[in-house]
């Protein structure tokens, strides 16, 4: 089963990301788009099978929505990661 994430905890980590990197963010839309991904379920049942797919395919949709006005790969390897650890707590 994985964990839902929500808009603002996935904002939390784009700020944070944000201050040290000094990107900033691009689209709040895209943020929330991003951070339903982990948590997606069709008629109540999990569209991933795992954290660690729910983490990845949260990269993956990171880079591609790019919410952050530059280096959005290194954004979604963290989302990734935070996403991951966050999820077997």
């Amino acid at each position: 089963m994985t964990r839902p994430l929500t808009p603002e905890q996935l904002l939390l980590i784009a700020d944070e990301f944000c201050a040290v990197h000094r990107v900033r963010v691009r689209s709040f839309a895209a943020l929330a788009a991003a951070a339903a991904i982990p948590g997606a379920r069709l008629h109540g049942v999990a569209v991933f099978d795992s954290p660690a797919a729910a983490g990845r395919a949260l990269e993956e949709t990171v880079v591609k929505l790019a919410p952050l006005n530059d280096k959005n790969e290194a954004f979604a390897r963290v989302c990734g990661e935070v996403y991951r650890r966050f999820a077997d707590e």
